[in-house]
């Protein structure tokens, strides 16, 4: 063997050896841990246009790039498993769809069975009763079935048995009290009807596929203090919204946010991004933080002008000193005291982080990959 052509070999292997790690460091890089993206879409079809339509071949993509970036899919199992204590992979993402319709059968299911994905559908039940008289056709019994049976990772769970539409005032059915010949609905009426809708989701369900059906997807996104009550009546242990930011386990299980994916305009890079852009650092390091940088970041002011401190959101405004542990708000002039003074550090103004939370009345989260808070959404269930 000539000298070059052992010369080519070495150097083909010290190329490897090279290239092989840096490809598994990028699969296997933590972007978050301990937390999950749950992305939401609702139609794939190569022909419909909407906002809410994907093609195939945009679906095939956004979900690849995830997998070969190394995100982990994991099933509504694992996902409910999650917000009871358990852990689950780095980079956990959970697919869901609304609306039960049969292009998640034809068109979503063969790309996930395929790339062995897990995936959630929240059907309206009432559609199974005639799946093609719809505007969009619904998945049959049949349909439900053949998945579930030829598969152990895709589930179905609820989206109402028959409110998945708006009343006449334009409120949501969930929400809305029905009025009938002139007459509203009293309040136990609106009760047992949300009850029992739920119990007829759960019962349709129940007779095609052997998981506990106790997931619910709001219709619109919508809901209140009340339905949440009536939901958990009939059945139901988690529910999902539309609020787009990452799932933790100390949020409220039922108003679990999802990140859209079913939108034709995102692209699989935006979608990854979009993700990134929401990742929770679970235990940052901050005690205190730059006044004015974190108040830029939340879309408010802050300003020091002597030796006074100026903060102004949402249309409220606090004043303060340097040194002081006491803001006053304005209008009203009502004090709030802090558990930190106020100091001047480096020209800057710092403030305790939780101070500033109980100062905005908000919860206030960090994501490591912008090094920047946001206002998180989602209600944190104290424990």
């Amino acid at each position: 063997m000539s000298k070059l052509v052992i010369k080519a070999i070495i150097l083909s292997v010290i190329g490897l050896c090279i290239v092989i790690p840096s490809l598994y460091a990028a699969k296997s890089s933590v972007i978050y841990k301990d937390q999950v993206a749950v992305i939401m879409y609702h139609h794939v079809d190569d022909e419909a246009k909407s906002s809410g339509t994907v093609t195939t071949k945009l679906f095939q993509d956004q979900l690849a790039l995830l997998k070969n970036k190394g995100y982990q899919f994991i099933t509504l199992k694992q996902f409910k498993e999650f917000m009871t204590g358990a852990s689950v992979p780095n980079n956990a993402v959970l697919v869901t769809f609304d609306d039960g319709y049969e292009s998640f059968y034809t068109n979503a299911y063969p790309i996930l069975k395929s790339m062995r994905i897990p995936a959630v559908n929240f059907v309206i039940t009432g559609d199974l009763e005639d799946p093609l008289a719809s505007y969009i056709p619904s998945m049959s019994r049949d349909e439900i079935i053949e998945m579930t049976n030829d598969t152990n990772f895709i589930d179905l769970q609820c989206h109402t048995n028959g409110m998945h539409q708006k009343l006449p005032d334009d409120k949501a059915m969930l929400v809305g009290r029905i009025v009938t010949n002139g007459i509203k609905e009293t309040e136990e009426q609106y009760k047992q009807r949300i009850v029992n809708d739920t119990a007829q989701c759960v019962s349709k369900l129940s007779e095609l596929y052997p998981e506990p059906i106790d997931t619910y997807a709001y219709p619109f996104g919508i809901y209140d203090k009340l339905s949440v009550q009536y939901i958990g009546q009939g059945g139901m242990k988690f529910a999902f919204t539309i609020v787009p930011e990452m799932a933790t386990r100390d949020l409220d299980p039922f108003q679990i946010p999802r990140i859209n994916a079913g939108n034709p305009a995102i692209t699989p890079e935006g979608l990854e991004n979009s993700i990134k852009r929401r990742v929770v650092a679970t235990n940052h390091p901050f005690n205190e933080v730059d006044l004015t940088d974190t108040m830029s970041q939340l879309g408010g002011k802050a300003a020091l002008s002597g030796n006074q401190v100026q903060i102004q959101y949402q249309n409220v405004h606090w004043t303060g000193t340097i040194n002081s542990q006491n803001l006053t708000a304005l209008p009203g002039g009502k004090a709030i005291h802090l558990q930190k003074p106020l100091i001047l550090k480096n020209k800057k103004v710092y403030i305790g982080l939780n101070d500033l939370e109980t100062v905005l009345g908000v919860q206030l989260v960090y994501n490591p990959n912008s090094q920047s808070f946001s206002v998180r959404q989602t209600p944190v269930v104290k424990k």
